[in-house]
């Protein structure tokens, strides 16, 4: 027995080293395999750690609960409770207001290490601080504050010891440290020491800070729970046991169902590709072990004559299978990790700071496991034909397929060159048919995934992002602490005087507004339940935002709501002429500038549903503001650019819309709360400039948008998908190609015998690789012909259904990817059969029918 392993094993060796050209392909096929695993596991591995570093990122922290304010004393009874594991604990000291720090909220707290690590808080240059006039901050409240990245500098921060009086307190501190801030957060934290809070809050009753909502004192906790399931239940659970009643615990939604569903949503495109590269792998490593054993099938003949058993026959090929996979998987496992880490910040966008490749050891197990499984599986058939030969069959063995049915037809023609070419395509339809089916998939896919791409309208993003190449806006608009103050002074004369100086400016836009509270007319009354009670969204509204549906019913009781009136004039006019802006009525720009006019806000989305009756006043109504009398000329679609950053702490349910010099009439003391103002396309480089220098060098605090900043962030977080979809598609395409230079490579060994007979009785070399080249053409006209006729289908009707329903898109069929491959396929066409006969021809017509006999 142990002589008989010997000896397979000396045949396996021997058998191995003699095919030397063999063991290359098949090496280069498993490490591409391995590659293409690899790079996808990392990809997959990196894209669920990055998402959800991503979700944590803009929750603010890691921790499974957040608490809200309390007591010291209540401290103890929570962080005991057995469902805690850890925990990590703030006092809050108050809120930075310098100026320069007007729209991102910076909480001066003191935090020990779990808490501050949890909060993504923690110096990465620096220490946490530790004397009494330490502070470390995060890079962005250093930015806003104008200051360079060095410790030991002087800071100044102004803050407030009673939230409801105007006296403030001026604190110096040192830096200690700081770190690359979050800019998915909603504020930033300032951490101060121990010391410095013992000393604030020296004398404070936390009872009574808390009962009249003031934050100096307090403490807030991270709590890291046993399992992350049911947080919700948990938080109930920690505060009936606790019997803090009064204590909010907030889960994270970093946790939540719906999260772990869009990971599920971003991670399955790479599940398909694991089944692609599965395919793709199996069908090269296959086709290559079945060159092999079409190559060696006389041998293992032979081998049967002297009783070599079936199974010991398969040891052989999986023998050298498993020396094969020792050599490639390995190298692919290194070559697919690095090339997976250089793709994760091409792939993944939308992070905080650049995306990081995954380090795990399941990803080299589970590469490993699937490229060995794919190379096992590939060589189970050329092994199950290599254990049935027998030596007859060995000696009659050909390409053709096993089984025929087709009849002989005698043709008075005479043969040539392309009749027998296409013939020989035809002794083995299932290979021919796999080869063109191959190709032919991975072409319409590309043209596919290009033409959707090819769809997308930037205009029509742009059109429902921004409404102009420029704008600037009150940086409380986007503060998270406070609301909107209509009197702020970003918007500057200065400034408003430097973009009208702007060379190549075309034209402006001014949008000024005001929060009031609006006596409803019968009209609108009406038409707001309407709205509310179809289709049941009240009913919805009452089961998600219980103080949406207060503020509702409120209203409908008192007969009055919060409104907003906003004022505007420019381009902004222009933007309400454009089609299916309007919903009803008619806009007049020049009725609307004369001032008897006012145009009334859709709800959110209304443009995209088919016409009902809106939550506002109709059309030709009166309404009464400020003590004047108008006429509802127009509703509009909700312009989000317009109306974001409504004070969120009402809930308006009218908005209307004054021409920007008949608001100032009634409200003459309210500032810009925004400007929008397009440049001539060779001049918005200038033009950004000068923003960027005025926010650098007077006013820190200086939010703008760019047009061409939006696109190129659109871009990016799209990039992914595009990336995804042109890769799934060359991967097919180039297995196809694979396929193809392995059904020749198989056509030519298998048929050396035959090949040498026709020379022999006279075909010239010159034929013989003419018929070779016409096989190649075939496969080629085939795979064009099939591709351009469901490629045309795929878009015309596939496509064009696909984006239909999108608003960023406009149809335009395309075909431009297979234009642009036919030339490359016809080339490889001739030029495949060309080199394979070129290696055939080395051995003289004698030596092939030697070796055959």
């Amino acid at each position: 027995m142990k002589e008989q392993k010997s000896i397979i094993r000396t045949l396996t060796n021997r058998s191995f080293k003699a095919n030397t050209t063999r063991n290359l392909i098949a090496v280069f096929a498993i490490v591409l395999t391995t590659v293409m695993f690899t790079s996808l596991f990392v990809l997959s591995q990196s894209m669920v750690s990055n998402i959800r570093n991503m979700n944590f990122q803009q929750a603010g922290y890691n921790s499974h609960l957040s608490s809200g304010t309390m007591a010291d004393a209540d401290v103890e009874k929570i962080i005991t409770h057995k469902a805690v594991r850890d925990y990590g604990k703030s006092t809050i000291i108050g809120v930075a207001e310098n100026k320069e720090l007007t729209g991102r909220q910076v909480e001066i707290r003191y935090a020990d290490e779990h808490y501050a690590r949890s909060s993504f808080s923690y110096p990465t240059t620096g220490t946490m601080p530790v004397q009494e006039n330490e502070i470390a901050l995060d890079t962005i409240t250093l930015d806003k504050m104008g200051l360079p990245y060095e410790l030991g500098q002087e800071i100044t921060l102004e803050w407030r010891r009673d939230l409801t009086s105007d006296e403030y307190t001026t604190s110096t501190f040192v830096l200690s440290g700081y770190w690359n801030g979050n800019s998915a957060a909603m504020a930033s934290m300032a951490w101060v020491s121990e010391a410095f809070v013992q000393i604030q809050c020296s004398g404070i009753d936390q009872e009574a800070q808390l009962a009249n909502g003031q934050v100096l004192g307090t403490t807030m906790l991270h709590l890291d729970l046993h399992s992350d399931s049911d947080l919700e239940g948990t938080a109930e659970r920690i505060a009936a046991d606790t019997g803090l009643s009064d204590v909010s615990f907030s889960p994270n939604a970093a946790y939540d169902a719906t999260m772990n569903q869009n990971i599920i949503r971003e991670v399955l495109p790479m599940a398909i590709c694991m089944v692609l590269v599965f395919a793709s792998g199996y069908l090269i490593i296959y086709n290559i072990f079945q060159i092999s054993v079409a190559g060696d099938i006389r041998f293992f003949g032979r081998l049967k004559t002297l009783g070599t058993t079936k199974k010991q026959l398969k040891t052989m090929i999986y023998g050298q299978a498993n020396r094969l996979s020792l050599i490639g998987i390995p190298i692919g496992l290194g070559i697919g990790y690095l090339l997976g880490a250089v793709l994760v910040p091409v792939m993944i966008t939308g992070t905080t700071g650049e995306a990081q490749a995954a380090v795990n050891p399941y990803i080299f197990i589970g590469s490993a496991a699937f490229a060995y499984l794919t190379v096992l599986i590939s060589c189970m058939k050329p092994a199950k034909i290599a254990g049935k030969v027998s030596p007859m069959e060995a000696l009659r063995y050909t390409d053709a397929d096993t089984v025929s049915t087709r009849k002989i037809k005698k043709s008075t023609g005479g043969a040539s060159i392309p009749k027998m070419a296409l013939a020989n395509l035809g002794r083995n339809t299932k290979r021919t048919i796999t080869v063109i089916c191959s190709l032919t998939l991975g072409l319409v896919l590309l043209s596919c995934v290009y033409a959707k791409n090819a769809s997308f309208d930037i205009d029509k993003y742009m059109g429902q992002t921004v409404i102009s190449d420029f704008e600037v806006e009150d940086s409380s608009i986007s503060s998270t602490f406070g609301t909107y103050n209509p009197y702020g002074t970003t918007i500057s004369p200065e400034l408003v005087q430097n973009i009208e100086g702007l060379s190549g400016l075309e034209t402006t836009g001014r949008l000024y507004s005001q929060v009031f509270t609006h006596q409803i007319g019968a009209s609108a009354l009406e038409n707001i339940q309407t709205y509310y009670h179809a289709d049941d969204r009240i009913a919805y509204i009452e089961a998600t935002d219980a103080g949406l549906a207060e503020a509702y019913h409120d209203m409908i009781e008192s007969g009055e709501c919060v409104s907003m009136l906003y004022g505007v004039d420019g381009l902004i006019l222009d933007t309400f002429a454009q089609d299916g802006r309007i919903l009803d009525g008619t806009f007049d720009k020049d009725a609307f500038l004369s001032g008897g006019y006012v145009v009334m806000e859709a709800a959110t989305g209304a443009e995209d549903s088919e016409k009902e009756t809106q939550p506002t006043y109709s059309v030709g109504d009166m309404v009464e503001l400020d003590g004047r009398q108008y006429e509802v000329m127009a509703i509009v679609a909700d312009i989000p650019t317009i109306t974001e950053g409504v004070n969120s702490s009402t809930q308006d349910f009218l908005s209307f819309y004054l021409p920007a010099d008949t608001f100032r009439e009634t409200h003459p003391d309210n500032t810009l709360r925004k400007l929008f103002f397009d440049v001539a396309e060779e001049y918005q480089p200038q033009a950004e400039n000068m923003l960027v220098d005025y926010r650098d060098n007077v006013d820190k605090s200086l939010n703008y948008t760019a047009k061409s900043t939006l696109i190129e962030h659109y871009q990016e977080q799209t990039r992914a998908n595009t990336v995804m979809g042109f890769a799934i598609s060359l991967i097919i395409a180039f297995v196809g190609i694979l396929n193809f230079i392995n059904s020749m490579l198989t056509a030519i060994v298998s048929r050396r015998k035959e090949f040498a007979m026709i020379q022999s009785i006279g075909m010239t070399k010159r034929q013989l690789r003419r018929m070779l080249i016409d096989e190649g053409l075939y496969y080629a006209g085939g795979t064009l012909l099939a591709s351009y006729v469901l490629g045309a289908l795929a878009v015309g009707i596939g496509v064009r259904m696909m984006v239909s329903n999108d608003w960023t898109a406009t149809f335009h069929f395309t075909l431009l990817p297979l234009v642009i491959c036919t030339p490359v396929l016809i080339a490889l066409a001739i030029l495949i059969p060309y080199i394979c006969f070129k290696n055939l021809e080395k051995q003289s017509i004698v030596e092939r029918l030697r070796a055959t006999d």
